[in-house]
């Protein structure tokens, strides 16, 4: 009968370490994944990056960039990375608090400043955003736009 208890108590102090290894191993990659630098921005994937459509193409002779538009677009382009950086700088340390303060199982109204924080953040970097596909578009041509997007 001892034989048989402690065998049982082996086996499921086995097996519990090992479903607890899995669990955490599942849980620092899923920290991992979060932790990776990504867009700033609310909307991804949906709305043109024109800047680096025009980056592309600066001196293709179909789009025929003046050096006036290079001019006003090199302010643009460098009006948005240095705003969507300095957010950037501010989102991911964000992001990465909260996503670890979940896993380890803080109460989410704790978190409800932070979230909406990062919220807003996202919503800048958003703007910054649209004004550049605004600024972009007004400085091109129709031809122009018609070639880039």
């Amino acid at each position: 009968m001892n034989k048989y208890i402690i065998t049982l108590a082996t086996s499921f102090t086995l097996l519990s370490s090992i479903g607890l290894t899995t669990l955490n191993a599942s849980q620092s990659q899923v920290t991992k994944k979060f932790s990776k630098p990504s867009k700033p921005f609310l909307i991804k994937g949906k709305l043109p990056h024109l800047t680096m459509m025009v980056k592309k193409m600066w001196n293709d002779n179909d789009l025929a960039l003046t050096s006036q538009q290079k001019k006003q677009l090199l302010i643009v382009r460098k009006e948005t990375v240095i705003g969507a950086k300095s957010l950037n700088k501010k989102i991911i340390p964000l992001e990465k608090e909260i996503v670890e303060s979940s896993f380890k199982g803080l109460n989410p109204k704790f978190l409800e400043d932070k979230v909406k924080e990062l919220a807003q953040l996202r919503a800048k970097a958003t703007i910054i955003h649209l004004n550049c596909i605004y600024n972009t578009r007004k400085i091109l041509t129709k031809k122009q736009l018609n070639i880039i997007e």
